[in-house]
């Protein structure tokens, strides 16, 4: 990756991801595999696009006639004969491709005749159109979670006090496999363009992966506690003897250390005036 001058603006997260969870996509219909070029839906078909078929599979056929809205566009059934048969799905439905976790969103038009034909648009290219940001990049291609463990940002790494987890998308680049055969895998610096700096006073742990975004990007943070519910819930809301409760939203929000109690109404002319 060359440099360039928009890269000041890239937050890079370092970091790890979760193998025990997985994010389900919001999509109304999934499919095994979608087509990529036209095929004849009228015959049997063992496999698809590399992706040997099943009886009751769904199969995504949607390059019939290019992009445009074709009659054959469509989701379809694998019999028992291994040939398809049309499903109904409505216009405005969400299918995601579980073989490449590609969402597409289904359209719909009438064509000279009359009848209804349909045409799959990546639903990927409305991730930012309208105020759902948060709502694209939880649907983007291909998101997972990571427990990010520091970030780089204007050629500088920053360590977090405490990992914590971040929405991510795709698998992330590896921090550490750009270095040339003999080295230790963990030798730091990387290629700049993965590391996000010049320079290094350490070194990076093996298996690391680096996932890049624009500092505007919008994304999900989820800081994550544990402990007994007595410390994690009831003396977090109660109090406790650390006084929780005090340093909590209702008393250190805006409403006491706001504008209403620090503010003029206390400090100002009201108090320390005539």
């Amino acid at each position: 990756m060359s440099e360039s001058l928009l890269r000041v603006s890239e937050v890079l997260l370092f970091g790890r991801q979760l193998s025990d969870i997985e994010l389900k996509s919001k999509a109304d219909v999934e499919v095994v595999v979608a087509t990529k070029s036209a095929i004849d839906v009228n015959i049997a078909h063992n496999e698809i696009e590399g992706v040997t078929l099943a009886e009751n599979d769904l199969v995504l056929v949607k390059d019939q006639d290019g992009d445009k809205f074709h009659e054959d566009n469509d989701v379809y059934q694998v019999q028992n004969d291994k040939k398809l048969e049309k499903q109904k799905i409505d216009k405005g439905d969400v299918v995601l491709d579980k073989n490449t976790k590609t969402m597409w969103l289904a359209r719909k038009k009438r064509d000279n005749s009359g009848d209804a034909v349909r045409r799959f648009k990546n639903n990927e290219k409305k991730r930012s159109i309208g105020n759902k940001q948060l709502e694209a990049q939880w649907g983007g291609k291909n998101p997972k979670l990571a427990r990010i463990y520091g970030f780089g940002f204007e050629g500088t790494y920053y360590e977090l006090p405490n990992p914590t987890v971040f929405l991510v998308h795709g698998k992330g680049e590896s921090v550490t496999d750009g270095n040339k055969p003999g080295d230790h895998a963990s030798r730091a610096p990387t290629n700049p363009s993965l590391s996000g700096l010049a320079a290094a006073d350490f070194q990076f742990s093996d298996d690391v992966m680096m996932w890049s975004y624009d500092k505007a990007d919008y994304s999900i943070r989820m800081d994550v506690e544990t402990g007994m519910l007595e410390q994690v819930l009831l003396d977090a809301y109660f109090g406790g003897d650390d006084g929780a409760f005090v340093s909590g939203s209702k008393v250190s929000g805006s409403k006491v250390s706001g504008s209403k109690v620090a503010g003029s109404k206390v400090r100002g002319s009201k108090l320390r005036g005539d």
